[in-house]
């Protein structure tokens, strides 16, 4: 990563910020207006470092690129996670992050790119007891003739029951999984801020929180970085006033900015029940929100994909002793005290009794739950920032809780609606009508803001602008799930030879010469076994925020 080009960070919101649209940029002229208004859809697009130098000092190659050119960050159908910078156990993957684009950052830097993976879930997943079966072995029989002793001939005589030598240890491996493991999301557009606008306006309220797309040399003014640090709240009494103790502290002598670093953004759920753990959510730090709040904290989890099963497995045969392997000849009609009882030849078979039934625990996955997912660093605004509001229908984390009063007055005073999917009347929000339209639902003569309460946001562009994925999906691991190996097992085997005499070989019926080798049964065994078990939902780890649009 060419770290060396990233040297600068502008003030207000700062070039080089990533927020969402809620607009349709597959619209070519909404994409121009966004650009004419210092903007750039998020799509990987590489440029000559002369065209937006600006730019390409905030982020450098952070994306991919080189001495002459840079990309800027590619968010179709992607996530974004906190950089993980220093900060421990939140993203247990960092180191083997690859680069976006080639030249971009790898490892534990921003710009880099992860893929998704898919980790055991905490409630484990369980097999159902399965796989008895039976085996059939040949020449096995139960008639019996009287024969002359006193030959030479070595024959197999009487039967019983025995045990087969044990077998059938095998393991099974999980399929059935989705196409990718995505939690439930909105997809919105994902754009980055290229130069500052002609003319500033409008205000971005403290408590806002902002991407960054490239590492950040220094904190721009007016802006902390989300690292969990606690502050006096005294020393930014706006953003104290917004943000309370929601990501940590007492709310009146100190406050904790949420500490982003790894973790997802989500937006609360607020009572939508689309978080099904919502009420078991933890605090981001001491004195912190838990449950259904802004703030509170979740651990990743892995739903069971509906089609999950085990692979067929455990197809096996077992040795068996004393089977007959020929026929011999012997004298019949014999009777009295020199004859013996011998088995009589015969082609047919006979079947083992029913064992084998076992069942598994399952083990592998990889290390954690997660999509596909870009790092950049996370800023959130310490005073309201004048002139540095981004375009109407713009969409931006806030740190703030949108279900308090205060603070929804304070927001759509300074030009923002929180994102709940409230109805507004077209003629009177005009300006943000004709850019969202109905992406987020409406009716004749209303329209409705996004609604992303209990949310993840993915990158539109393979997907269209408000599209909504309700069902998380739990995608293949890259580290295979499988079950442990166990299964082994015996079988009785009936009417086996159980001694052998010596008989006279002159004709008559044919006998089961004895076999002191071993023969095998069939190979037979093989099954899968039903999968119980799972979380509610697949999803990352995760902080949970607001979301806000600008509207005016």
């Amino acid at each position: 990563m060419n770290i060396k080009n990233a040297t600068t960070v502008s003030n207000g919101l700062p070039i080089g910020a990533i927020a969402t649209f809620g607009g349709d940029l597959s619209n070519r002229d909404q994409l121009q207006a966004l650009e004419k208004e210092g903007w750039l859809l998020c799509d990987g697009s590489s440029f000559p470092t002369k065209e937006y130098p600006e730019l390409y000092a905030a982020i450098g190659n952070a994306h991919g690129g080189d001495e002459s050119y840079f990309n800027i960050p590619d968010l179709i159908g992607r996530f974004l996670r906190g950089t993980l910078h220093k900060a421990r156990g939140t993203d247990p993957d960092a180191k083997n992050r690859v680069a976006a684009a080639p030249g971009g950052a790898t490892g534990n830097h921003t710009g880099s790119l992860q893929k998704t993976a898919t980790g055991l879930p905490a409630s484990l997943w369980s097999l159902s007891i399965t796989g008895a079966h039976n085996h059939t072995c040949g020449r096995l029989t139960a008639n019996m003739h009287r024969a002359w002793s006193g030959s030479r001939q070595e024959m197999a005589r009487g039967n019983q029951t025995i045990a087969t030598e044990p077998g059938g240890a095998h393991f099974h491996t999980l399929t059935g999984f989705d196409n990718a493991t995505l939690p439930i999301n909105v997809a919105l557009y994902f754009v980055i801020k290229c130069r500052a606008p002609q003319v500033p306006a409008g205000i971005l309220p403290a408590g806002t929180i902002t991407a960054f797309g490239g590492p950040l040399p220094h904190i721009p003014a007016e802006w902390l970085y989300c690292d969990g640090k606690p502050y006096a709240y005294t020393d930014h009494p706006v953003l104290s006033e917004t943000i309370l103790g929601n990501f940590g502290g007492d709310g009146l002598k100190i406050i904790n900015v949420p500490d982003l670093r790894g973790y997802f953004l989500r937006g609360t759920s607020h009572l939508t029940n689309r978080d099904p753990d919502a009420d078991t959510r933890h605090a981001l730090h001491k004195g912190g929100n838990t449950g259904d709040n802004i703030g509170s904290v979740e651990y990743y989890a892995t739903a069971s994909p509906p089609g999950i099963t085990t692979t067929t497995a455990g197809a096996h045969n077992h040795q068996v002793e004393s089977v007959p392997v020929s026929t011999q000849t012997a004298a019949k009609g014999a009777t009295g005290f020199n004859a013996y009882n011998c088995i009589a030849w015969t082609d047919d078979t006979e079947q083992t009794n029913t064992a084998g039934e076992h069942l598994h625990t399952i083990q592998g996955g990889d290390q954690e739950t997660r999509p596909e997912n870009i790092y950049a660093d996370f800023l959130i605004a310490a005073a309201d920032i004048v002139g540095a509001a981004p375009p109407v229908g713009t969409i931006m984390p806030f740190g703030g809780d949108i279900t308090d009063r205060d603070v929804q007055i304070k927001l759509q005073s300074a030009g923002w609606f929180p994102c709940d999917g409230s109805s507004l009347r077209r003629h009177t929000y005009r300006e943000l009508f004709d850019i969202i339209g109905t992406h987020f639902g409406g009716a004749p003569l209303t329209f409705s803001l996004p609604d992303l309460r209990g949310y993840f946001v993915t990158g539109a562009g393979k997907l269209k602008v408000g599209t909504i994925q309700v069902i998380s999906t739990t995608g293949l691991p890259a580290n295979p799930i499988i079950t442990t190996t166990n299964g082994k097992h015996t079988h009785a085997i009936y009417r086996v030879p159980a001694e052998r005499h010596a008989i006279d070989p002159s004709d008559g019926y044919e006998l089961a010469a004895f076999n002191a080798e071993v023969s095998e049964t069939s190979n037979d065994g093989d099954h899968s076994h039903l999968v119980a078990g799972g979380d509610r939902e697949s999803r990352p780890i995760n902080v949970n925020v607001d979301y806000i649009i600008r509207f005016k």
